[in-house]
């Protein structure tokens, strides 16, 4: 019954995002990709297993945008190759809870009829796409046995808890003990021929949930010192945060909204390590930043200085080139505007909805930018530079010059004042920090 009642609670919950969602399209106030949340009282393991599910269909090409965005700037019509991605969260609490939060992110390549005002842009999510992903966890959580918990809401059980009289061994049927055993009168509340109160039912209730409470948190206990004990054998990649209440960050600026606060001793694998701030990643491809002081390191965690090395050897061949063309620059970058440029469309190579870093887009850029300075013919010299477009859920445009390129390559201006002068869009797809650094 205890678990009858909790999936009602969560079919209102639901249908109040649902309700909040809404006001919020049509205020035009909700903040993009502001995460929504919801918190289940399974043990943190199953939460887990159905987000993991779940997964595998919140991420996509949108067939369309109405009905999945919040205002947009222009209209949506203006807009194409529309992905979304949902990035889950899996935040355990100190009462056995797990919350699950979610973030959607929408992206689509905005066609302009002056092409020069064309590029990627990042959409505002009204919420549904959240609200899509955490019933999907829901769904999953529940099981086969959800439909049935939906009859049993509709048509209420009714309960007999009268309880006869009990006749002891050796007794003859039909003949009443000398001696009535104490065991043999019903419990408080019941009685013989009453059958119980409304109010008595509704105790029972209520000490039941209350022991399925307590087990739950008992078995979300033992879960977490067995992780602590398994950690103990895990890479010497991760790190443990020393506080309670340590901020997570999307990007490396204090400045910058949280993702969340973790908890002492909560793990993670390191990524990145950048000045004074560790880039870490939370679950599966959701990603962020903490300090690095706030942080324990392994004793035999590799020095600093190996640290990017190490995150080199751990990214394969992530991007491949779907389609290489010379057409008119694609943007309003003044240094390229209107002039012919060398095209190149890429995807990741495993999916469109693949995310990666920033580090890994801005390698790929370089690679190709090479590439195509190395291949430059006499016969290209009308070729003003080249552009690199990420047709994928995280979008973004690269586009260089040849002759900053040539001054490059050249040894006139350092590599840092080379991507200074080249135009990224967003400046956040390929720096965390979001600057052209």
């Amino acid at each position: 019954m205890s678990q009858t009642i909790h999936k009602l609670s969560r079919s209102w919950r639901a249908l109040l995002f649902t309700v909040a969602a809404s006001l919020s399209l049509a205020s035009g106030v909700r903040a993009q990709n502001d995460p929504i949340e919801r918190t289940f009282t399974e043990p943190r393991a199953d939460v887990e297993k159905a987000v993991t599910a779940a997964k595998a269909s919140s991420s996509g090409k949108l067939p369309a945008l109405e009905g999945f965005v919040g205002q947009t700037q222009f209209p949506v019509e203006r807009y194409e190759r529309a992905y979304y991605q949902c990035l889950f969260q899996v935040m355990p609490a100190l009462t056995g809870e797990t919350t699950v939060r979610v973030t959607a992110k929408i992206t689509a390549w905005y066609a302009d009829p002056d092409k020069q005002k064309s590029g990627y842009e990042i959409l505002p999510s009204n919420g549904r796409l959240e609200n899509d992903a955490l019933d999907r966890v829901e769904e999953i959580l529940g099981g086969p046995a959800a439909s049935s918990s939906k009859a049993e809401l509709q048509t209420p059980p009714k309960y007999n808890l009268s309880i006869g009289p009990a006749i002891p061994r050796g007794s003859l049927a039909g003949k009443p003990s000398s001696a009535t055993s104490a065991d043999s009168r019903p419990p408080v509340g019941a009685t013989a021929s009453t059958p119980a109160t409304e109010a008595e039912i509704q105790e029972l209730r209520n000490k039941r949930a209350a022991a399925e409470k307590r087990v739950q948190q008992l078995n979300n206990a033992l879960q977490n010192l067995q992780e602590l004990f398994d950690n103990q054998s895990k890479p010497n990649d991760l790190v443990a945060v020393k506080k309670s209440g340590t901020s997570v960050y999307p990007r490396p600026e204090e400045t910058a909204k949280p993702l969340f606060a973790a908890t002492a001793r909560d793990q993670f694998e390191m990524i990145d390590l950048r000045g004074e701030w560790v880039h870490v990643q939370i679950s599966g491809e959701s990603r962020g930043w903490i300090r690095k002081e706030q942080l324990e390191f392994p004793e035999d965690f590799p020095s600093p200085s190996t640290i990017p090395a190490i995150a080199a050897s751990k990214a394969p061949d992530l991007f491949h080139i779907v389609r290489e063309e010379t057409g008119s620059f694609p943007g309003n970058w003044e240094p390229l505007r209107g002039k012919p440029v060398k095209i190149y469309s890429v995807q990741p190579l495993q999916s469109p909805t693949l995310e990666t870093t920033p580090r890994e887009k801005r390698a790929f850029v370089k690679e190709l930018l090479l590439r195509a300075w190395k291949a430059r013919s006499p016969s290209d010299a009308a070729t003003a530079g080249v552009v690199v477009v990420f047709d994928s859920v995280d979008g973004g445009l690269a586009a260089a010059t040849f002759a900053f390129l040539q001054e490059w390559q050249d040894g006139k201006i350092s590599e840092a004042a080379f991507w200074q002068s080249c135009s990224l869009d967003p400046p956040e797809a390929f720096s965390a920090s979001g600057k052209n650094e």
